[in-house]
Formats: C-alpha cells, structure tokens, sequence
C-alpha cells in the first residue's frame, strides 16, 4: 500500500507551521511525507496514486488547548476551523466530487494558540510535534 503524510499549513504564520514542522520531521525519519499550503488541486496532485493519505493541519478552537489534537477520517467532524480559508474539508469535498479522493484518509487536526507572523511554534504546540510524529508513524505501519 502506498502512503503519503501531508503537513498542511504556511511556516511563516507561527502554530500554522505545525503541519510542516511534521512533515519535516518524518521526512528525517525516512517517511513519505510532504508540506502543501492546502491549496486543493495541489492536495489532490499530492495524494494522487496513495492509498492511505494522514493530513497534519492547525485548526483553530474554542476554547482551545493548543497541542491538542483529534484524529478523523472525516475533516467536518473536527469542532473547529481550518486555519486557511478554504480548508482540507472543502479539499475533500473537492476530491469526492471529482472521484479523486484517496481510498483512506486520516486527519489529524492541531489546535494551535498563534498565527501571527513568524516562525517559531508556540511552546504547547512544538512541545506535541514529537508526540504526534510518532502517532503518524505508527498509522503508517512503521
């Protein structure tokens, strides 16, 4: 089975780099992963070909405990909103109506406390990169 992890977020907006800052950290550890913006065409471009698809993406709570993280295979559950305008649910939306959709997808939704301008994680939110990596690893089977 084929599998990709794709760190959705943008590095420069603080917490909204926590999808990066996996990817990046799996990628060290030899797992197929990827960072995308969340732009839906290019997600889809991403996953195309994989059979089970993890997302790692910052979402924003109320109230939130940033680090905090859900796991779904469905994008609407998560009680919160995409950090991005057009988020990965819509992007999955996209891909069902266009029969694009991988044939698993997980999601783990970050809450995140700063998208402000930098590129330093809050403490909470960096202090769950490792434990989350190692979550992502093992659905990967590795």
């Amino acid at each position: 089975m084929s599998s990709i992890v794709i760190g959705v977020g943008n590095e420069f907006r603080r917490d909204d780099g926590v999808g990066p800052a996996v990817a990046r950290e799996l990628t060290r550890l030899g797992a197929p992963a990827a960072v995308s913006d969340g732009d839906p065409v290019r997600l889809m471009e991403t996953w195309d070909g994989a059979n089970l698809v993890i997302i790692v993406d910052a979402v924003r709570c109320a109230p939130s405990t940033p680090g905090r993280w859900h796991r779904t295979s469905l994008p609407h559950s998560i009680p919160a909103a995409s950090s991005h305008g057009f988020g990965v649910p819509e992007a999955v939306e996209l891909a069902e109506a266009l029969d694009r959709k991988p044939e698993r997808l997980i999601v783990f939704a970050v809450e995140v406390a700063d998208t402000g301008f930098g590129t330093e994680l809050s403490p909470a939110v960096a202090a769950a990169v490792p434990a989350l990596t190692a979550t992502v690893l093992s659905e990967l089977g590795r």
